[in-house]
């Protein structure tokens, strides 16, 4: 598939799990960062398809990273999809209102995560 994705994941095991999953879909073009500043320097030089970000990461959190990929042209139309170990509705609610596009709880099952990734790219 001729996709870029970017993961923000500060987590490296949960950062490895879902570069493997995306490779595994055929997603071999992914630009991977600890935290959603070190992923907005990448943006800058590397246009994406897909952005997946965790929530909770030291320096800029996956909310804070959401809002400043938002406020870019270049990225307002960008696929977002939150991965993270909140579940409550209150948090769900939040992100929604904001405008990330869809969201997966950990632990992410592969069936669920290959669903919702196809679905924000549109395959």
């Amino acid at each position: 598939m001729d996709y870029t994705v970017c993961v923000v994941e500060d987590e490296r095991v949960s950062r490895t799990m879902i570069v493997e999953m995306l490779k595994k879909m055929g997603i071999n073009r992914i630009v991977a960062s600890t935290n959603g500043q070190i992923a907005l320097e990448k943006l800058k030089v590397q246009k994406v398809d897909l952005i997946i970000s965790d929530w909770h990461m030291p320096v800029m959190d996956g909310l804070e990273f959401f809002k400043a990929v938002k406020k870019d042209e270049a990225f307002e139309n960008t696929p977002f999809l939150m991965v993270t170990v909140e579940d409550s509705k209150e948090k769900v609610v939040e992100a929604l209102k904001v405008g990330v596009r869809d969201y997966i709880v950990k632990p992410v099952s592969k069936d669920s995560f290959e669903s919702k990734v196809k679905t924000l790219l549109k395959l």
